[in-house]
């Protein structure tokens, strides 16, 4: 049957058709070799079927195309749990947000307890990094794999890290399409500079923290903390804002208990405003 009869009984379109045969999913019987016009079985009804309920329940295609080379039904049901998964993780993240936006409409006004500030001086300290590029939407996914870079390129050399590992944020624009973010550990000396990692300095400095308590989703609270003090104390911004894991995520470490301490370098009374 041509292609057009075949899409109106399988309710694929005529554009999906094609494109399943481009990419070998779904491939025409016969083509006519002068008009190149393509032909379908009936029997090729079943595997349309199938990809169409597989589009539907937004399996992608590099997988359904595992799915329909797979040589024992095992295969495929591993390739369909691993789809289950991802979904039954993103409806866990939108019933969050959900949670969340459903609060913040409840008390669209609350502004939420200040924490306490407090200063430091942060020696110099030698690091091993690593800078990652992402847009922000994309940050927490991007963090976890630089992370297990940093480590894994420690470890190749023996260096055991002197300190909890933070982020430094290098782009002042978190609207830019791309923020390039720093991963760091402190160590007792550089790192050899590889593929994988670089040697930096955290500089000596005085910072003004707070301590975060709880997951990450409800940073804002230090972050206005912080400004609030700023603002108070007529201090300048001397450079990026840090954060510190100084009890980060862990196999059998509730949310509760991570703690994260957001700090800003900043200038001393007597330096001039920024």
């Amino acid at each position: 049957m041509p292609i057009g009869v075949f899409a109106r009984a399988t309710r694929l379109s005529v554009r999906a058709l094609r494109n399943y045969d481009r990419l070998g999913l779904l491939v025409p019987a016969w083509v006519d070799p002068a008009t190149g016009y393509r032909r379908y079985r009936v029997d090729q009804f079943p595997r349309a079927g199938l990809i169409r309920r597989l589009r539907e329940l937004e399996v992608p295609l590099p997988e359904i195309a595992v799915i329909l080379a797979a040589d024992t039904p095992e295969q495929a049901r591993a390739v369909i749990e691993r789809h289950r998964e991802r979904v039954a993780a993103r409806a866990a993240r939108l019933d969050e947000i959900a949670w969340q936006l459903g609060a913040a409409l409840a008390e669209p006004g609350r502004v939420p307890g200040w924490l306490h500030v407090y200063e430091r001086w942060r020696p110099a300290q030698p690091t091993a990094r690593v800078l990652v590029r992402t847009p922000l939407s994309g940050l927490a996914e991007a963090l976890a794999p630089g992370f297990a870079r940093l480590f894994a390129g420690l470890a190749a050399q023996g260096i055991a890290p002197a300190g909890p590992a933070g982020t430094r944020y290098l782009s002042d624009d978190l609207d830019a399409a791309e923020l390039e973010v720093e991963v760091f550990v402190p160590v007792g000396h550089p790192p050899r500079p590889t593929a994988t990692i670089a040697a930096g300095e955290l500089a000596g400095c005085l910072l003004a923290a707070a301590v975060h308590e709880g997951g990450y989703d409800d940073l804002e609270t230090a972050y206005r903390s912080l400004g609030r003090w700023i603002a108070e104390q007529d201090r300048g911004l001397a450079g990026p804002a840090e954060e510190r894991y100084l009890v980060p995520p862990a196999p059998g470490v509730p949310t509760a208990a991570l703690r994260t301490e957001i700090a800003w370098p900043v200038r001393p009374p007597s330096g001039p405003p920024d």
